[in-house]
């Protein structure tokens, strides 16, 4: 190492050891003087009134895009053909309906307010149809009655768009003018409080005479915009009309001849770069060659099994005189010795047999009843023919796996007709769960060869997201009407449309088309008890996207490994792990399971947690045996195994008890799976002995993007699942 002093030739030495100053790469801030803070402040103030103001403008003006409203009424008394009368007045602007003429869309154009809107609507039972209008409208109008504010159909349909996120709302009423004068203004403040419960700080506009009408377009003109994350970074447009050309192969849409018509005529914005297109590959194709392993020889199976074998064998220092029996029973240096009392008493004592109950004591009296056949009501013969019974088996097999896991988590019992290192070989046993080492890459399955994965999930998504930012806008701009050419796409989707379904697209980021693991958290929606388990599978909406998968549940955790649950629990928030297609969040997520009479139910609501293959989720079982004699610091534990070499296999897995007491497995005694073992303090006679067992799981590979179109829900099914709800 070469000093300061020797690099200049010979220099003093009051500076040996010194570094020169580093020069500062931080800016040095600037202290503003109060007057300046304000003024900053104010210039901050103001520029954020501006965008909102711009904003505002923009959306619905001459040269901006239509304001896209959905109108959802919320209770079956609501009309809604009179509530599309009264904003369709000739007075109020210019009506022009859709080319199909359907009154359930149409465009009004408002001279007076310098506005115009598109009008679309959904009813609540048809889910799948508000949460897609939901996910592009600009704004919602909710309809309520003046009575009752939304039915149960309606709470129903609220809470999953409060899931989903909700972009600007109005609530309006209609109804109230055909209400007795005397009774209207009980009904308004009924109905406030009724609100405040989901609308704690919103007002409540009427809906019965054009006067109403045109101050609640007035209102939906300047109200200020809500921003959903999980659509502000992408594209996204509803479809108007929409014509299919199926090709010759696959039934698929033909384009090229379309897009060759249309350039004579109309004017061509932008047409698809092969060069900056991005592969449509959601998998990766497997090698079957690459990871290949080697079996070990029969040499080295052998050598392995001797060194074993000498391993076993360990040295002891015995009293004179000791049995090899009794030498057994002598602990470590480490330990205490029990006294040659006890082992002539182990040697000696036989089996402890529980004693039967006298059976004289549990003898009853046998009584003479007076029977008599009563006839069935006509209702209960009318309700038993809608009870599927296969279906009820299987949901009270539900209900008590689930209270078993309740009561006893994850215990299983070891069976008897399959050896127990072969049932439980995948399992390994950890001195602990929290602490111990486990490697993410080992043991993967076939399947997560066909998937794509981040070095670094968190440093993609920013480095995307930032370059969206700056990017320059390209193509069409917001508010435009274009005419989208799309290849390959499957004439369901234009069946779908057809059958009044709304059609929407909506831009993907880079890497969205691939598969990877997605990890989702979740909290169990109250309005449904019935369990889920485990891989069972579910309809996901994440995000614009919508598929079925069958996912597994864990713990939301800051570990490294997280504990597997085999049910949804409705206490705490868990983790859903799934195979799925590349998203980047902030992306909302709703979960709903698909009855027998087709309808889809609600039971979980969350976000997208992140992309990454790496989670681990760990399952555990606990196999459970019962001390049959109790010594000192020893005891003798039976039925946790039934057979000798089971007790040999699992020797070097640690025990533990439920009363906290931690020991190891000594030695089998006999071939009935009785085993010796050790503790580090004397056991309790109603103690139990327990071994954790641990493997890794990964989900099941059902990604399926197809989802049926769901049964629309009706009042009376909603209340046999919503417990508020009265059951007359």
């Amino acid at each position: 190492m070469v000093t300061p002093a020797a690099a200049n030739g010979g220099a003093t030495c009051t500076n040996l050891g010194r570094l020169a100053l580093k020069i500062l790469s931080k800016k040095v801030r600037k202290e503003l003087s109060r007057v300046d803070q304000r003024h900053r402040a104010s210039q901050l103030r103001k520029q954020k009134k501006e965008a909102v103001l711009a904003e505002k403008r923009q959306l619905g003006s001459k040269d901006g895009p239509p304001h896209q409203i959905l109108v959802v009424p919320l209770h079956d008394r609501i009309s809604l053909p009179e509530a599309f009368r009264l904003l369709q007045d000739k007075d109020t602007g210019t009506v022009h309906f859709s080319e199909w003429g359907s009154t359930h869309s149409f465009m009004l154009l408002c001279p007076r307010l310098k506005h115009r809107w598109f009008f679309t609507s959904a009813r609540p039972g048809e889910l799948h149809t508000v949460l897609d209008m939901a996910k592009v409208a600009d704004t919602i109008l909710f309809l309520l009655d003046p009575l009752e504010g939304w039915d149960s159909t309606g709470d129903y349909c609220l809470s999953c768009l409060f899931a989903q996120g909700l972009p600007t709302y109005t609530l309006a009423v209609q109804g109230v003018s055909g209400l007795p004068p005397r009774k209207q203004i009980d009904a308004r403040k009924k109905l406030s409080k009724t609100v405040e419960k989901r609308f704690p700080d919103d007002k409540l506009l009427l809906l019965d005479t054009q006067k109403e009408a045109e101050m609640l377009l007035r209102q939906l003109a300047n109200q200020k915009q809500r921003h959903l994350a999980f659509r502000d970074r992408r594209a996204y447009l509803f479809a108007h009309t929409a014509d299919f050309a199926p090709s010759e192969e696959n039934n698929l849409i033909c384009v090229t001849d379309a897009v060759a018509d249309m350039e004579e005529d109309l004017k061509v914005l932008m047409k698809a770069d092969p060069d900056k297109q991005e592969s449509l590959q959601t998998e990766v194709i497997p090698d079957p060659m690459e990871g290949e392993q080697t079996w070990p020889t029969e040499e080295e199976l052998s050598e392995a099994n001797d060194f074993l074998k000498k391993s076993s064998k360990v040295v002891k220092k015995v009293p004179k005189g000791t049995s090899s029996y009794q030498a057994e029973w002598i602990l470590d240096e480490d330990g205490e010795s029990d006294g040659e009392d006890e082992y002539d008493d182990m040697e000696h004592e036989d089996f402890i047999e529980e004693e039967s109950q006298d059976e004289g004591s549990g003898k009853e009296e046998e009584e003479e009843y007076e029977t008599m056949t009563m006839g069935e009501s006509v209702r209960d013969d009318l309700y038993d023919d809608n009870v599927d019974d296969e279906a009820e088996e299987k949901m009270l097999e539900k209900y008590k796996q689930e209270r078993l896991q309740e009561m006893f988590p994850d215990e299983v019992d070891t069976p008897r007709d399959v050896a127990a290192r072969i049932r439980f070989q995948k399992y390994r046993g950890l001195k602990s769960f929290r602490t111990s080492p486990w490697d993410p890459k080992e043991n993967l399955p076939q399947d997560y060869a066909r998937i794509f994965q981040f070095q670094n999930f968190t440093n993609t998504r920013k480095r995307l997201f930032k370059e969206i930012e700056e990017k320059e806008v390209e193509g069409a701009e917001v508010g435009w009407y274009v005419t989208l050419h799309v290849s390959e796409v499957p004439s369901s989707v234009y069946e779908y449309f057809k059958r009044g379904a709304p059609l929407i697209a909506f831009s993907l980021l880079p890497h969205e088309q691939k598969m990877s693991v997605l990890n989702m958290v979740v909290s169990r929606y109250s309005g449904n008890t019935e369990p889920v388990k485990a891989k069972e599978e579910l309809i996901f909406h994440c995000g614009f996207r919508r598929f079925r998968a069958s996912p597994l549940f864990s713990q939301h955790t800051a570990a490294d490994k997280h504990k597997f649950q085999r049910f949804l629990t409705a206490d705490v928030a868990l983790v859903v792990t799934i195979y799925g297609p590349v998203t980047f969040p902030p992306a909302s997520v709703l979960l709903f399971k698909q009855n027998s009479n087709g309808m889809h139910s609600l039971i979980a609501t969350g976000y997208l947690l992140s992309v990454d293959p790496d989670r681990m989720v760990i399952k555990r079982v606990v196999l459970s045996g019962h001390p049959f004699k109790i010594f000192t610091k020893m005891a003798v534990v039976r039925y946790m195994f039934f057979n000798r070499e089971d007790v040999l296999w699992f020797k070097p897995v640690e025990l533990r008890t439920k009363w906290g007491r931690r020991g190891h497995i000594k030695e089998p005694l006999g071939t009935h799976g009785h085993m010796k073992c050790s503790f580090d303090g004397k056991l309790k006679s109603q103690d139990t002995v327990l071994m954790n067992l641990y493997k890794r799981v990964f989900p099941k590979w059902t990604y399926d993007p197809y989802v049926p179109e769901p049964v629309p829900w009706m009042k009376s099914e909603i209340s046999l699942s919503v417990p508020e709800v009265d059951m007359k």
